[in-house]
């Protein structure tokens, strides 16, 4: 339709000169004027033009107005036009037909032209206003749509950060939310150095891998270096132009806008700034996108801190096991090696629980490496059992045995001096249960507290059968070393009785390797050992 008419009218009327004379009137009137001289035609010029308003005699040739009418209104590409109906006959009866048939106005022939304008200009109003409603609501459901789904990939964005457990992880998260949500070609994210000296690129979307692995900025550099300084959001919402007049887009760094550049802040400080740019619509960042950029970056500084936090503190836990763990050292010479074949036999173990049986859930590559730290602990008590007891070359009284046996409360004690139960860290909660429960039997026979099958911590009953293992096979004061295949021979049979039945199936899987282990340990040892296990 020509944009200077104020609408379109279709006139299917068979009769030439009222054709002529409605459609000079309406052109008189700013419409754009469309005839058809039958009903065919008017369905065809209906279906193919969509005119705002439809005027329509009632005794059309082949197909009458009423049929008109209904085919019209019965077709959803045509439904929505009015349609005013001309007649000569006026007998109530065939007006209600025709309004049955879907019509919005009749008029009855003969009609004085200045009330058909009337009412086409108010029908004509009628019609735009619901076209304008329609197109409202389609724009409203639109954007419904829109900030549904970008709610959702929040939702969900959050959600997963709650499950995140690295950094890499959080990181990728970021990035790819905010590729779904606002549609953006190019994203940098820098966080700083360990020395907060310089801002490194640790991921970038849209520029070459080996440009991004190489970007690093003085905390003062550019935009990104201003955000980082005050920690608060940089919006740009025009472009610059390159030499060629276009966005400026060719240089290395993300320096093109439209652009965000928002700070990943904590409490503790700026961790880093995430820009964002280059939309596939080359528009500017809506509000609403701005304000999720927003919200991601902070969710995800939140998770990053909560990450350095976590670490800082598995590292402070680290130290301090490492440091408990030497004063054993201090006490024999052999506990040393000791403790590490434990170590290593208690991942071998681990492996295969995680590879076959019914811990593969409970197992995971976490629960392995806290495993291994923790392991060494398990005879961390024995600091407070006396020397002449400890170092004793024969056999102990049953008074001696009773104190002995006082290790693995004490183990506990130390150890818990040191968790906060509101804020319980696993790695030191599994050393508290190793070294407390390492002694007990899957029976409910052994010490301290006799709590048998699976109330005895999983990691306790793997060092319990790792640790007699190793006691076996190894040469004491008080003992030699007996051979793999005695030892092999000793755990099977306490399968059920001592031991977990499902660990010694495993450790029969594998048993080769805990040979290899121990065999590597005793060519490493050139004068026997004193220590008691």
């Amino acid at each position: 339709m020509n944009p200077d008419y104020e609408g379109s009218i279709l006139i299917v009327e068979d009769e030439t000169e009222l054709r002529f004379i409605l459609g000079a009137h309406l052109r008189a009137s700013n419409f754009e004027v469309l005839e058809a001289p039958d009903g065919l035609k008017g369905i065809e010029v209906a279906t193919q033009r969509h005119p705002d308003v439809i005027i329509m005699d009632l005794g059309l040739p082949q197909m009458d107005g009423i049929s008109v009418t209904r085919a019209l209104k019965g077709d959803p590409r045509t439904a929505g036009i009015p349609i005013i109906m001309l007649t000569a006959r006026t007998r109530s009866e065939d007006i209600v037909r025709g309004l049955e048939a879907g019509a919005q106005e009749y008029l009855p022939k003969p009609f004085d032209v200045a009330e058909l304008m009337a009412r086409v200009r108010t029908v004509f109003r009628l019609a735009k206003a619901h076209k304008d409603l329609d197109r409202l609501n389609t724009q409203l459901e639109a954007e419904v749509d829109v900030k549904t789904r970008r709610l959702q990939q929040l939702y969900e964005f959050m959600r997963d950060l709650n499950h995140a457990d690295s950094r890499d992880e959080i990181l990728d998260l970021l990035v790819r939310v905010v590729q779904q949500t606002t549609g953006a070609r190019r994203i940098s994210l820098f966080l700083t150095d360990p020395k907060g000296e310089r801002l490194l690129c640790e991921r970038a979307v849209g520029m070459d891998r080996s440009v991004a692995e190489r970007l690093q900025l003085q905390t003062t550099d550019g935009i990104t270096g201003q955000v980082f300084q005050s920690g608060k959001t940089y919006v740009a919402k025009t472009y610059g132009t390159s030499p060629s007049g276009g966005p400026d887009y060719h240089r290395d760094a993300f320096l093109s806008t439209p652009l965000i550049s928002t700070s990943l802040e904590t409490q503790d400080g700026v961790l880093g700034v995430l820009n964002v740019t280059d939309k596939r619509d080359d528009t500017a960042f809506s509000e609403d996108e701005i304000e999720c950029i927003r919200s991601v970056a902070d969710g995800a500084a939140i998770a990053l801190h909560n990450i350095i936090r976590r670490e800082r503190l598995r590292q402070s836990v680290r130290v301090l096991l490492k440091t408990v763990g030497r004063l054993a050292e201090y006490r024999d010479e052999e506990t040393t090696q000791h403790l590490e074949r434990v170590a290593k036999m208690s991942r071998v173990l681990a492996c295969e629980l995680q590879r076959q049986g019914p811990y593969r859930a409970t197992v995971t590559n976490a629960f392995v490496d806290m495993l291994v730290q923790a392991a060494p602990m398990h005879d961390i008590g024995k600091v407070g059992i006396p020397d002449e007891i400890l170092t004793k070359p024969g056999k102990l009284t049953d008074e001696e045995f009773q104190i002995m046996k006082t290790h693995t409360d004490i183990g506990r004690r130390v150890l818990s001096q040191a968790l906060d139960p509101a804020n319980p860290v696993p790695l030191l909660q599994m050393c508290i249960d190793i070294a407390w429960c390492h002694h007990e039997r899957f029976d409910g026979g052994g010490y301290p507290r006799r709590i048998a099958g699976d109330k005895i911590p999983l990691s306790a009953r793997i060092i319990a059968l790792v640790d007699a293992y190793d006691a076996i096979t190894s040469e004491r004061r008080y003992k030699k070393a007996r051979s793999h295949e005695e030892a092999v021979n000793v755990v099977r049979s306490e399968s059920g009785k001592h031991f977990d039945p499902e660990l010694v199936e495993a450790f029969l899987r594998c048993q080769e390797r805990f040979d290899e282990i121990r065999a590597r340990a005793a060519d490493a040892i050139s004068e026997p050992a004193s220590a008691r296990p």
